[in-house]
């Protein structure tokens, strides 16, 4: 332990994970990093398998929660409460940590002005599906200040006591929700770094899958961008994804009114245009344009059921009905 490798409290939540959890586990104790460096703490919550014996014997202090309302939120809060080290590093069970990746993340750190640092995370195997294809893409942060970051990244714990931590309230969205409150609070910057960080293993397959997830994401734009007017992309998401739905389902009341396929034939022209000039945006991102095109396709495919979660949401609040249980896309 020196003054240029300080110590990391690692948290892994996760709910029957089984070997994923393992290799994730693995990964942290083979890392670059000194391993006496690092506290590795895993948190269950009411994993049905053998999770918890398993992190034992791979080292991990483990910590199992029940929480009402289980959420990832709920999982990290336990984790950074039983952190002993002043930075903190998240992961989820379902990914592999770069072996290099503590070391790049301590030195963003050096700037005290930053209070979270992430790198990138991509999918263990994009090809192996259409969505893990298109979450692949989906993880991409432009490198430098960022809005917010996903379930990975480093944090300094004083910062996480000052924000009072994750919101348990949420079942989507805590990370935005948390990296709002700590840059318009504490003036503090979320840093996203050019390096390998983690491999993710999405393993999805079935649209039923990604149509929960997307209303998952639908309902996270309706509670937290409407909690916070600053977070104007996802308050601008509020309304654009319901704009693209509204219109087709008017164009198509239109034509069978009429009767006349014109303006529904003219939405899907519109539809088509719009496709078509994003994944000549992406194309430079992406690789190639068949490429583009595909991952194109997922941002219009998405607005459904994204509109469906955050409907949903917003019916739930209107009539004060109990807020969603835990949303899962994978068994």
């Amino acid at each position: 332990m020196t003054a240029d490798l300080p110590p990391i409290s690692v948290v892994v939540i996760g709910r029957n994970e089984g070997d994923r959890l393992v290799a994730c586990l693995r990964s942290i104790n083979e890392s670059e990093y000194p391993r006496e460096s690092l506290e590795v703490i895993y948190v269950d919550t009411n994993s049905t398998d053998d999770s918890l014996d398993r992190a034992k014997e791979l080292g991990a202090k483990v910590i199992s929660i029940n929480p009402k309302r289980p959420c990832a939120a709920a999982g990290r809060n336990a984790g950074s409460a039983v952190a002993t080290h002043g930075l903190v590093h998240f992961f989820d069970g379902d990914t592999i940590i770069h072996p290099r990746w503590f070391h790049e993340a301590v030195e963003a750190m050096k700037n005290s002005n930053v209070a979270c640092v992430f790198g990138r995370r991509e999918e263990i195997a994009p090809s192996h599906s259409i969505y893990n294809f298109w979450t692949h893409h989906d993880w991409y942060v432009v490198p430098g200040k960022a809005d917010s970051c996903a379930g990975d990244a480093l944090f300094r714990k004083d910062v996480l006591l000052a924000a009072e931590g994750y919101d348990e309230s949420l079942i989507a969205g805590e990370e935005p929700d948390l990296c709002y409150r700590i840059r318009s609070e504490q003036s503090k910057v979320i840093l996203s770094v050019d390096a390998p960080m983690t491999r993710h293993d999405m393993g999805m397959t079935k649209f039923r899958q990604y149509w929960t997830r997307c209303t998952r994401t639908g309902h996270a734009y309706a509670e937290v961008g409407g909690r916070h007017r600053g977070m104007h992309s996802w308050r601008q998401a509020r309304w654009k994804h319901p704009i693209h739905v509204v219109g087709g389902i008017v164009a198509l009341v239109v034509s069978i009114v009429l009767p006349s396929w014109w303006p529904f034939s003219a939405w899907v022209f519109l539809e088509a245009v719009a496709w078509f000039r994003n994944a000549c945006r992406l194309r430079v991102r992406v690789g190639t344009m068949r490429d583009a095109l595909r991952y194109s396709l997922h941002h219009y495919l998405s607005k459904l059921p994204i509109t469906v979660g955050m409907c949903g949401y917003w019916v739930r609040a209107f009539f004060r009905r109990s807020p969603r249980a835990l949303v899962e896309y994978r068994n």
